[in-house]
C-alpha cells in the first residue's frame, strides 16, 4: 500500500492510534503521495517540515511537564509524594508520551524520505535525527523501556513489545551521532542569534553526553562533554537571574532554544510567543504583584521552606542564583516594599485579595525563576489574560554541560582538576567561593541548586539511586500561607494532615505508567513494575 500524508497537516495519527488502521486502509480526498510531495520538495517546504518537528518538542516542554517534574521532588511544598493515587489512566504523563512517539514519527518522515541534495536540507536532516533522539531520551527517562519505533510503522507493526536499555540508548546514540555528522557549527562565542537558536553540533555533542551520563558511560561522557568545553564557543550568562528572561535570549549558554516573537511568519522558528503559563502561585486567582511583575495562579509545586534553607545553608542568601530562584516572604517585602496583591484595589478581582485571601500550597516562599515581568509581555496581553512573553525558552543550558562534566570526571571519566575547573565555574557564577577539591555529593548539591524547577531534581535522584531516602516518606500536609499585613512580616501557615499522601515507592515511582489506552491498543507491550 501507498504511503499518505494530508497536504494540511503533513503529518497525522500517532504510534499506537486505533484510527490509524482505519485510514491506512481508505483512499482519502486531498492527499498526496508521500513519493510525490517529497520529490518536489524545495528547500522552503524542507524547512517548514522541520518548523512543525520544533513546535511538537517545544509542545512537550510545558507548564504541565515543568510542574509535574518539579512537583515530585523535595524542593517545593508537598513534594517528595503523590497526593492523589496516580494510575495509568489519569496520569499527567500520558499525554506526554503520545506526544514524543507522534514526534519521532515526524522526524521518521523526514529521514526516510527527504534527499539531501541542498545544504539547508542536509540541516534539516540533522535535526530530524536529533529530535528523534531527543524524543526517545525523554521517553526512555519516563517509561524505561518504551517499544522503539525506529522507521516509520507499516500497518501490520503497530502493537510492537517494550525495548531494551540497550537498543533504546543505542538509538539515541546513533541518531546523535548521525545529527553531528549533518549539523551546523558555531565558530565562536556571539553566534546564536544568527542561528536562531536552532540545533547545533554542539546540542548534539552536549545531549550525547547526556545520554552516556545517564547509562554511567562516565569514561565517554567526559571525552564528549570535554569537546564542548574545549571548543570554547559556549559560556555561562554572567548573571544567573537573568536566565529565562529576554535579557538572555540568544545568550551563549543556552545550547539551542525556542524562539518567542510577536509575528509568526516572521520565521518559521519563531512561536507567536510564550504562553506556557509558568507562573509563581502567590494566590489561586490573577493578582498583580507592585514593581512591575505580571503574575498570575498556578497549579500546586511552588518552592518551600526546606529548599530555600538549603540555599542559605550554602551561602547563598542574597546571593545571585538564590535570588533568581526563590524568594522568602521578606525578600519579597524587601524588593517590592509592598507585597499587597494589587497594585490597587481597582485592579484586583476583589477586595477580598487585599485582605484575607489565603494561598494554598505555600509556606511563605516564592518562585523568583521563570517569573514573567511586565514589560516581556507582548502588548495586547493583560494579567487577565493568558500571557504571552517575548522570552525565548532553552532547550538545554551550558551549565549542564559543565555539572555533567564534573560529574563524570569524579566517577573516573576523566581528571577530577578538570571536573573541579567546570564545577567551579558554576558556583562563581551563583556567587560562591571556589572548591579546592569536590566529590559526587559536591555534585548532587551544585545540581539542585542550579537546576531546580527545570525538571531535572527528580530523575536526577532516581539515576543516582537517592530516590527512596530523599523522596520516601513524601509530603503528609498540606500547607497554606496566609494572614500576611501590607507591609510587614507578619503572616501565619497552616499545616492539614493529607491522609491521600503517599511517598515514593521503591520498584514503582522509578518510571510512569503506560497510559492505559495504549496497553489496550497493543497487547505486546508490558506495564511498567508497581502500575
Amino acid at each position: 500500500m501507498k504511503k499518505k500524508i494530508f497536504i494540511t497537516l503533513l503529518t497525522a495519527g500517532s504510534l499506537l492510534s486505533s484510527c490509524q488502521k482505519q485510514i491506512l486502509d481508505v483512499d482519502q480526498l486531498d492527499v498526496i503521495n508521500l513519493e510525490q510531495y517529497y520529490s518536489n520538495l524545495t528547500d522552503p517546504k524542507a524547512e517548514s517540515l522541520i518548523a512543525s518537528v520544533y513546535k511538537t518538542a517545544y509542545g512537550v516542554t510545558n507548564n504541565n511537564w515543568y510542574n509535574m517534574m518539579h512537583g515530585y521532588t523535595d524542593d517545593c511544598v508537598g513534594g517528595g509524594g503523590f497526593a492523589t493515587a496516580l494510575n495509568s489512566s489519569n496520569h499527567t504523563s500520558s499525554s506526554f508520551y503520545t506526544t514524543l512517539y507522534y514526534l519521532n514519527y515526524e522526524c521518521n518522515l523526514i529521514i526516510e524520505n527527504m534527499s539531501e541534495d541542498s545544504a539547508v536540507k542536509k540541516q534539516v536532516m540533522g535535526e530530524a535525527y536529533f529530535w528523534r533522539a531527543w524524543a526517545y531520551y525523554q521517553l526512555i527517562r519516563g517509561w524505561g523501556t518504551p517499544p522503539l519505533a525506529d522507521h516509520v510503522l507499516g500497518s501490520g507493526e503497530l502493537s510492537p513489545a517494550n525495548g531494551t536499555a540497550t537498543e533504546l540508548w543505542g538509538y539515541v546514540e546513533q541518531s546523535l551521532e548521525q545529527a553531528y555528522n549533518r549539523l551546523p557549527e558555531k565558530t565562536a562565542l556571539g553566534e546564536q542569534r544568527s542561528i536562531g537558536g536552532r540545533v547545533t553540533k554542539g546540542s548534539a555533542l552536549a545531549l550525547w553526553g547526556k545520554a552516556q551520563v545517564y547509562q554511567s558511560k562516565w569514561g565517554e561522557a567526559a571525552a564528549t562533554l570535554k569537546q564542548i568545553i574545549d571548543g570554547g564557543k559556549y559560556d555561562l550568562s554572567p548573571d544567573f537571574t537573568q536566565l529565562y528572561h529576554m535579557a538572555a535570549d540568544f545568550s551563549d549558554e543556552y545550547m539551542w532554544e525556542w524562539n518567542s516573537d510577536d509575528n509568526a511568519s516572521a520565521s518559521t522558528f519563531t512561536n507567536e510567543g510564550d504562553d506556557r503559563g509558568i507562573r509563581m502561585q502567590w494566590n489561586n486567582s490573577y493578582v498583580v504583584v507592585p514593581g512591575g511583575i505580571q503574575e498570575r495562579g498556578g497549579t500546586n509545586g511552588e518552592m518551600g521552606k526546606e529548599f530555600y534553607q538549603f540555599l542559605v545553608d550554602r551561602g547563598e542568601k542574597g546571593k545571585p542564583r538564590q535570588m533568581g530562584t526563590v524568594w522568602s516572604y521578606e525578600d519579597v517585602l524587601q524588593r517590592f516594599v509592598d507585597l499587597g496583591l494589587a497594585s490597587s484595589l481597582a485592579e484586583a478581582p476583589s477586595a477580598f485579595w487585599k485582605s484575607t485571601a489565603m494561598m494554598p500550597t505555600n509556606e511563605g516562599y516564592f518562585r523568583s525563576k521563570m517569573l514573567i515581568w511586565q514589560e516581556e509581555v507582548f502588548d495586547g496581553w493583560t494579567w487577565l489574560d493568558d500571557m504571552r512573553t517575548k522570552n525565548n525558552w532553552p532547550g538545554m543550558r551550558y551549565a549542564d554541560v559543565l555539572l555533567l562534566y564534573a560529574e563524570a570526571c569524579v566517577n573516573g571519566g576523566g581528571s577530577t582538576a578538570d571536573g573541579l575547573i567546570a564545577l567551579n565555574k558554576v558556583r562563581t557564577r551563583a556567587g560562591l567561593s571556589m572548591l579546592g577539591s569536590y566529590t559526587m555529593q559536591d555534585v548532587k548539591d551544585e545540581r539542585r541548586a542550579e537546576f531546580s524547577y527545570e525538571g531535572e531534581r527528580y530523575n536526577d535522584l532516581i539515576r543516582w539511586g537517592d530516590a527512596s531516602t530523599v523522596l520516601g516518606s513524601g509530603n503528609k500536609q498540606t500547607l497554606s500561607f496566609y494572614g500576611y499585613k501590607s507591609g510587614t512580616t507578619n503572616y501565619d501557615v497552616t499545616a492539614v494532615d493529607n491522609p491521600n499522601s503517599t511517598g515514593f515507592t521503591v520498584g514503582k515511582n522509578e518510571l510512569f505508567p503506560f497510559p492505559y489506552d495504549e496497553l489496550v491498543l497493543n497487547t505486546n507491550l508490558k506495564q511498567n513494575p508497581g502500575w
